[in-house]
């Protein structure tokens, strides 16, 4: 199946169903926050490997947790507090330059490599309100965390890391708590990013997962969540 390919010059995607069997919808492009924003927006994210084109993305089914249905256990929870600090937003750079750390490795420079490009875009959606991160640390040292944007009542993650057992864990049930308490809708785990062993994770069809995009969009297109 034939691809489209974006100028820089228009901020704009196709249709998330013109994706191909694998959920490539469009290559090319820019990483604007603007275009970032309209992606998550219409159910599409970003994904390459390393030194190639920017790709988008829209596989059908989605992998999320439905905040709702997921059982929290605060028990693991307490524990895993015994053992290691959270924090949010205390130093999100921090977050990924530990994933890039753990993940770039020159040998293999695989899909989950984090790019100096996708750095600067975070860091922007950071400042503009919409990137936020949960750390893990073990006395003064980072340990583990994850990040992603939040839009609406939508929680779009993107990375998930640890450098020790147990502190990628606890950055995802903190998080889980954090969107409970705040009536978020789901946590978006695209197809591979955060997945975890032990979790039980659910699936959105393409059309019924970009439906709930959009309807998020419209409700809360310009608010900045806190978390």
């Amino acid at each position: 199946m034939p691809y489209f390919e974006l100028s820089k010059d228009e901020i704009a995607f196709p249709p998330a169903y013109f994706a191909d069997i694998d959920g490539l919808v469009a290559v090319g492009g820019d990483m604007t926050v603007e275009r970032l924003l309209l992606a998550y927006n219409s159910g599409i994210y970003y994904w390459h490997y390393p030194l190639k084109h920017i790709k988008w993305w829209s596989p059908d089914p989605r992998i999320v947790l439905m905040i709702d249905s997921f059982e929290l256990s605060e028990n693991r929870l307490d524990n895993l507090q015994d053992e290691f600090r959270v924090g949010v937003n205390t130093n999100f750079e921090k977050v990924l330059r530990l994933c890039q750390q753990v993940y770039n490795i020159q040998d293999s420079m695989s899909n989950e490599w984090l790019s100096e490009r996708a750095v600067r875009s975070f860091l922007e959606l950071h400042k503009k309100g919409f990137a936020h991160a949960v750390e893990v640390w073990k006395g003064d040292q980072l340990v583990g965390g994850l990040f992603g944007v939040a839009i609406g009542k939508l929680f779009f993650g993107e990375y998930l890391v640890s450098s020790v057992e147990n502190a990628d864990e606890l950055a995802l049930l903190y998080l889980m708590k954090k969107l409970k308490k705040r009536e978020f809708e789901f946590l978006d785990m695209q197809k591979e990013t955060l997945f975890f062993e032990g979790v039980a994770y659910d699936e959105l069809s393409r059309i019924e997962y970009v439906s709930r995009c959009k309807e998020n969009a419209e409700k809360y297109a310009d608010t900045i969540v806190e978390l």
